[in-house]
């Protein structure tokens, strides 16, 4: 394209000094004259435009506001970055582009696909069979011991207690573990195993009643029991129905108070310190827990592989099934994206603004000559084409008004 503009440039110098020289004996060659002087004048006028975007023409740089793009890289590293940031980087068009996406519609036809489910079941497995062979290393085993011990021994059991029962008692949450161990307690107590095994009991802890009730026959024993499992019946079922009841406010006084010790009492607090220790220091107990976790990491990477892609393809047939929830999951990702965009879209805004700033500037402008330079080539050509046309209507005009 610069031979082609050059080109233009010398064939205008090569017809003006034709015509000029061969004038005299042709008058209409002034007009051609005329033209080609005035298409040498564009051609050289925007050939020094187009070159003092990115150069210094003929390196005169005392010319001012030459070399325009060299000498303005960071404005337009600064101005890009800003562009690309408001254009395309905006909230608004990477919701649109990801609302128009449909990711749950498209994540439920990629689980689907079986081959796709064995893929990402064999990259998992691969993760997972790699990861349980750096552990199982016996410098790592031995520091995540040492680790996690020590942070056992250190942790404050009776005050996570505490604050557990806190939580569980909160508002009388408590109470509806009672009322299923009550309703479990009248099941129980409901039963005939139950009251023949009271009756055995009472039997067995009263010989002389026992002994009375087989020679009279009374079956004073089975009677005991029947009274005694009535009375039980009764009294839960009492507590059941009464949210006042005085037991349910001792059941909340002892639990208050074992709170209170958790927190307080240096004797219970000592006293879980020390199971705490113990069960640490228990070589049964580190046996139990090396036995179960050989157990598993043998077992883990076939099983991940037989089960994980049936579980993957699973995973896409219940979201296919489910219309609402893949709207769910839309509705989620477009409700996060704002924020993620805006928290991380100057960062990509930076790093084209480090790109640019990075670039020497000979590869700045030959990375915009490389793409626009052919256009602006074209800017020469019709400078010396449009040179030409106003040159020789110029020379029309005058020779009209004369």
């Amino acid at each position: 394209m610069k031979l082609l503009a050059s080109g233009l440039l010398v064939l205008a110098g090569v017809v003006y000094a034709a015509a000029s020289a061969l004038e005299p004996g042709r008058p209409w060659l002034h007009y051609v004259a005329a033209a080609a002087e005035a298409a040498m004048v564009g051609a050289i006028a925007d050939w020094f435009a187009v070159v003092a975007l990115f150069h210094h023409p003929l390196n005169l740089r005392f010319i001012p506001h030459t070399a325009i793009l060299p000498r303005n890289k960071a404005r337009i590293a600064g101005g890009l970055s800003q562009f690309i940031q408001q254009n395309f980087l905006s909230s608004a068009a990477v919701v649109a582009r990801i609302a128009s996406f449909r990711p749950a519609d498209t994540l439920c036809r990629w689980l689907l696909k079986r081959e796709n489910a064995d893929a990402l079941a064999g990259y998992v497995t691969r993760l997972v069979t790699y990861a349980l062979s750096a552990v199982d290393d016996e410098r790592v085993r031995s520091f995540l011991s040492r680790t996690v011990t020590e942070e056992l021994a250190k942790a404050d059991v009776a005050a996570a207690a505490a604050q557990v029962l806190d939580v569980l008692t909160e508002n009388g949450r408590h109470h509806e573990l009672l009322d299923e161990a009550l309703a479990g307690l009248d099941e129980l107590l409901a039963r005939d195993d139950t009251r023949r095994y009271i009756a055995d009991e009472v039997a067995k802890n009263a010989p002389l009643l026992k002994y009375l009730s087989d020679l009279l026959h009374l079956q004073l024993d089975q009677r005991a029991a029947l009274k005694i499992v009535d009375v039980a019946l009764r009294k839960v079922s009492e507590v059941r129905r009464d949210r006042d009841h005085e037991l349910r406010g001792r059941f909340d006084a002892f639990v208050k108070r074992f709170i209170a010790r958790l927190k307080t009492d240096a004797a219970t607090r000592e006293k879980l310190q020390r199971m705490r220790d113990e069960a640490l220091d228990n070589p049964a107990l580190a046996r139990y827990v090396g036995g179960l976790w050989g157990e598993f990491r043998a077992w883990l990477p076939a099983g991940m592989a037989e089960r994980l892609p049936g579980l993957v393809v699973h995973l896409g047939e219940r979201l296919d099934a489910d219309p609402a929830i893949r709207q769910w999951i839309d509705e989620q990702i477009l409700a996060a994206l704002p924020a993620l965009v805006e928290e991380h879209r100057a960062k990509f805004g930076r790093f084209v603004e480090d790109q640019i700033l990075s670039w020497q500037e000979e590869k700045l402008v030959a990375e915009l000559e490389r793409h626009i330079g052919p256009d602006l080539q074209y800017i020469r050509i019709n400078g010396t084409v449009v040179g030409a046309a106003a040159g020789l209507a110029i020379a029309l005009l005058t020779q009209l008004l004369r």
